[in-house]
């Protein structure tokens, strides 16, 4: 009867160096039936004989021929791998042969960043508005995504667990990465953009001033209205314009009203985020009869 000689271990080293292991989170990661590791990872062989002495560990990578283990064996290529090991005495005794399955995952994540609610690119900034949520997504194809981080201006990166809303009007920078279960990070990403929740400012601008009487406003019909927008931050993406209640069509340039009488003309206009100002209005008369003249005679 064959005594019983020898107890295996199979341990893993992540041989990435201290400083590298803690700043990348290199780790070992199991899904509850397999284990997945970085790249980094190497696999220790080691055994103990209780009687005579050790002779040789053996092992076999992924079915090729055993070999003599003499140092941790290691993974160029990502991917399910088998080690196959066991261990011979010097009196010929060999330990029971063990199988380790494995899955190596070197590639971080890829991730994606969405907008839903109003939002547009200029150049290399996105513009959104404090009720435009940012959503993260990341994919790992190996062992799969742990956690997704999210930085915003001088702040400290956090965990990012639900849609992101950017209160604060003006210019902000964010950044984010992915990692994975055994440690791949992305890189940093970072994204620069402005939030504008303020609709444009509108004016109406006689190029005639009017003339008051009796708290009315009066003009003539060869004035000319012109209506100005400003919007600091998303720009001005449309004017609208009405006449006397009528529905708002587009202003594309300046205009006359010579039909006699009064008139209400009103604006208002929406940037490119569609943050839209309030309608503002003139009153006013069009005055198209001359004065009339007569001649009074009197005799002293």
């Amino acid at each position: 009867m064959k005594k019983r000689l020898f107890s295996m271990l199979l341990v893993i080293f992540l041989l990435s160096g201290v400083h590298l292991l803690l700043a990348q989170e290199k780790r070992i990661y199991n899904d509850g039936i397999i284990d997945y590791v970085p790249l980094s990872a190497s696999f220790a062989l080691s055994a103990e004989d209780f009687e005579s002495t050790l002779d040789e560990i053996q092992f076999s990578v992924d079915g090729n021929p055993m070999e003599i283990y003499s140092e941790p064996i290691s993974f160029t290529t990502e991917g399910r791998h088998f080690i196959a090991y066991r261990a011979l005495d010097l009196t010929g005794n060999i330990s029971d042969e063990k199988i380790y399955s494995v899955v190596v995952d070197g590639t971080p994540p890829e991730g994606l960043a969405t907008v839903d609610g109003p939002a547009f690119m200029k150049g290399e900034h996105v513009y959104l508005t404090a009720n435009s949520a940012v959503i993260l997504w990341a994919e790992d194809n190996l062992s799969g995504v742990d956690k997704i981080y999210i930085r915003l201006d001088d702040g400290k990166f956090i965990h990012y667990s639900k849609p992101l809303f950017v209160i604060g009007e003006g210019y902000h920078t964010a950044e984010a990465y992915a990692v994975d279960n055994v440690g791949n990070t992305t890189p940093t990403y970072i994204v620069q953009g402005y939030v504008d929740s303020s609709p444009p400012e509108v004016r109406i601008v006689p190029k005639e001033d009017f003339i008051v009487v009796g708290g009315g406003n009066y003009t003539n019909r060869d004035n000319v209205y012109t209506i100005s927008t400003y919007d600091a931050i998303a720009g001005t993406r449309e004017i609208l314009v009405s006449l006397d209640g009528s529905d708002f069509v587009s202003y594309t340039d300046s205009f006359k009203i010579q039909i006699p009488g009064r008139h209400t003309v009103s604006a208002k206009a929406v940037d490119n985020l569609g943050n839209e100002s309030s309608k503002i209005s003139i009153t006013f008369f069009v005055d198209v009869v001359p004065p009339k003249t007569k001649l009074g005679t009197s005799l002293d």
